[in-house]
C-alpha cells in the first residue's frame, strides 16, 4: 500500500472513531430498570431516570401500553423536575385498567429543541 494510501486509511479510521465517540454522548439523560406491574387488574410502569450529563429542565417520560398484536392501547406521561449532573430519580406510572397490556415502550421527552420542532 502506498504512502497516501495508509494516511487516507488513517484518516479514515480517525474519523470513524472520533463519531463513534460522539455517539456515546448523545443522549445523556438515560432510563434504566423499567418494568411492568401488574396489580389485580390494573398495570403500570416503573423504572430509574440517570442524568449523565449537564443539568435538565423539566422532563415528561411517556409509557406507551401495547397488546399482544402489537397495537397502541393507551399512553400515559409522567411528569418530573429537572435532573442535576449524575442525578438518579425514580418513577412510576399511575395505574391504569389491564385491557390487554402486553408490553410497553418508554419516550422521553426533553421539551422544544433549539430549532422550535
Amino acid at each position: 500500500m502506498r504512502k497516501g494510501g495508509v494516511i487516507v486509511l488513517l484518516g479514515a479510521l480517525c474519523f470513524a472513531a472520533y463519531v463513534l465517540y460522539s455517539l456515546t454522548g448523545v443522549e445523556p439523560v438515560k432510563v434504566g430498570d423499567t418494568r411492568l406491574i401488574r396489580s389485580g387488574d390494573q398495570v403500570s410502569v416503573e423504572g430509574d431516570v440517570r442524568n449523565t450529563g449537564d443539568d435538565t429542565g423539566p422532563l415528561q417520560v411517556e409509557v406507551r401500553y401495547f397488546d399482544r398484536d402489537g397495537h397502541s392501547i393507551g399512553k400515559d406521561v409522567v411528569s418530573m423536575d429537572g435532573l442535576r449532573r449524575g442525578a438518579a430519580t425514580h418513577f412510576k406510572s399511575s395505574p391504569r385498567p389491564d385491557n390487554g397490556v402486553a408490553d410497553f415502550s418508554i419516550y422521553l421527552n426533553h421539551g422544544r429543541n433549539p430549532y422550535g420542532n
